[in-house]
């Protein structure tokens, strides 16, 4: 009797652990991947000044990291609103070294190869091709207003010219 008792259980508990390890359903299978928060900052963003572009973000995704560089102009000027008033024509180009999602956005650290100057850029979407730029713990001179943050476009790869 013994046997029986211990047979039945042994099958019941068989049965039970191959019910709790059935494959995959359909929809699970179908689910699309987890991607990274920073997949939708990845592309490339201008900024436009009197219809021409001052500033080009370039940004690519590898893995969790996120890796690009920032054309921005050497000078740039604001009115006593904090818009911009005026960009110079000479260019810099600083590469990224760090990317971190954050409660505002993506904080992004870049850093100019010919000063070693690092600076700190804040992007948040606020559409899919759409985004607001603002530079973060940027020294301002006395008296002068906080600069807004700029308007950034999302275009086409081939719209923002790759570093050399």
């Amino acid at each position: 009797m013994k046997r029986v008792v211990s047979a039945a259980m042994l099958a019941v508990a068989l049965s039970l652990i191959g019910y709790a390890q059935t494959s995959m359903t359909p929809a699970m299978q179908n689910a699309p991947a987890r991607k990274s928060p920073m997949a939708d900052y990845a592309g490339a963003w201008i900024g436009t000044f009197e219809g021409h572009t001052w500033l080009a973000i370039r940004l690519s995704l590898q893995g969790n990291q996120i890796s690009g560089s920032v054309q921005h102009p050497h000078d740039l000027q604001f009115n006593d609103q904090g818009e911009l008033k005026s960009v110079s024509d000479e260019r810099s180009t600083a590469m990224v070294e760090n990317g971190q999602i954050n409660g505002d956005g993506l904080l992004l650290t870049v850093k100019d190869p010919g000063s070693e100057q690092t600076d700190r850029y804040m992007i948040r979407l606020t559409s899919a091709n759409t985004a607001e730029v603002k530079m973060v713990a940027m020294n301002m001179p006395p008296g002068m207003a906080k600069p807004k943050p700029w308007t950034l476009s999302r275009v086409g790869p081939s719209a923002v010219a790759p570093v050399r």
